[in-house]
C-alpha cells in the first residue's frame, strides 16, 4: 500500500521531464494517473509505462481545459506542471545585454504556457475540488522563482508569478480543504537544462540532480500538505520548505 492508494492524478506536461517522474513516482505509490502533454508520442509512452492514460491537452487554451474537466475532473491530485523556458533551454546562447532575443512571439509563448497554462488548470478545477471538500493542487515553479536567474528574465518572471499564485491562492483555498503547494527545484536532469545551463550551474556550485529528486519532491509537498508552501531542493542541500520573512512582523 503506496501513500496515494486509491487517488487519481493528472500531470500536465507530463510527457517528459519533471511530468514524467511524477506520473513514475505516483504510480509507485498507488496512484492512478493520467497524463497530459501535446507529445502524443512521447506521453502515449509514458501513460503505458505506468498503466495509466493519455489526454492531449493545449494547456494555454481555455476551451480545452474547460472541455477536460467537463469530460473528467474527478481528480485528487492536479499536477500543473507544463512549462517552457523563454528559448529552446533554460539559459539559451549568451546575449549582450538582457532581453537581446525576447520577441513577441517567444514571449507570448512562455507566458500563455508556464502562465496562462497554470491559471486555467486550477481555475477549472478548484470548484470541483472546493465541493468535495478536498484536494490538492501541485504546481511546478522553479528555484528561479525565488532566486534571480539573470541570464533569463523572462523565465523568473513566471516562476515568481508562480510562486506568488501559490501563496495567496494557499490563503484562499484553506477554508475549503483544498491545498495548494509550489515545487522549486534546481536543476534537474531534463531536456530544459541545456549543456550551457549545466556550466552555468556548475560555475555557480548548483549542480545538475537527477529527475527521480522531482518525485520526492512532489511527495513531500503531498504529505505535508502545508497550504501555499513553496518546497524547494539543490543539488547538496534536502528538500526543505521556503519560508519568507514577512517585512511587517519583523
Amino acid at each position: 500500500m503506496g501513500q496515494l492508494t486509491g487517488q487519481r492524478a493528472f500531470i500536465t506536461g507530463g510527457a517528459s521531464g519533471i511530468g514524467a517522474e511524477m506520473a513514475r513516482r505516483f504510480t509507485k505509490e498507488g496512484a492512478t494517473v493520467v497524463v497530459a502533454d501535446v507529445n502524443d508520442t512521447l506521453g502515449n509512452q509514458v501513460a503505458a509505462e505506468v498503466g495509466g492514460e493519455y489526454v492531449h491537452l493545449d494547456v494555454t487554451s481555455a476551451k480545452a481545459w474547460e472541455e477536460q474537466y467537463e469530460i473528467d475532473n474527478n481528480f485528487d491530485i492536479v499536477c500543473l506542471n507544463a512549462g517552457v523556458s523563454t528559448h529552446q533551454n533554460v539559459l539559451g546562447e549568451p546575449s549582450t545585454y538582457p532581453l537581446e532575443r525576447v520577441d513577441n512571439d517567444s514571449y507570448y509563448r512562455i507566458m500563455s504556457i508556464n502562465v496562462d497554462g497554470v491559471v486555467f488548470g486550477a481555475r477549472g478545477i478548484v470548484p470541483h475540488m472546493v465541493a468535495r471538500k478536498s484536494g490538492h493542487i501541485l504546481v511546478t515553479a522553479s528555484l528561479a522563482g525565488i532566486i534571480p536567474i539573470a541570464p533569463d528574465p523572462i523565465y523568473g518572471l513566471t516562476k515568481h508569478a508562480m510562486v506568488g499564485f501559490v501563496k495567496s491562492m494557499g490563503q484562499a483555498l484553506e477554508p475549503h480543504g483544498v491545498c495548494i503547494s509550489a515545487l522549486c527545484p534546481g536543476f534537474l536532469d531534463t531536456p530544459l537544462v541545456s549543456p550551457l545551463a549545466r556550466e552555468f550551474a556548475a560555475s555557480f556550485s548548483l549542480g545538475v540532480m537527477p529527475v527521480e529528486v522531482a518525485g520526492d519532491l512532489a511527495m513531500r509537498a503531498l504529505t505535508e500538505r502545508i497550504n501555499g508552501s513553496q518546497w524547494v531542493v539543490s543539488a547538496g542541500f534536502p528538500i526543505s520548505r521556503y519560508e519568507h520573512k514577512d517585512p511587517f512582523l519583523g
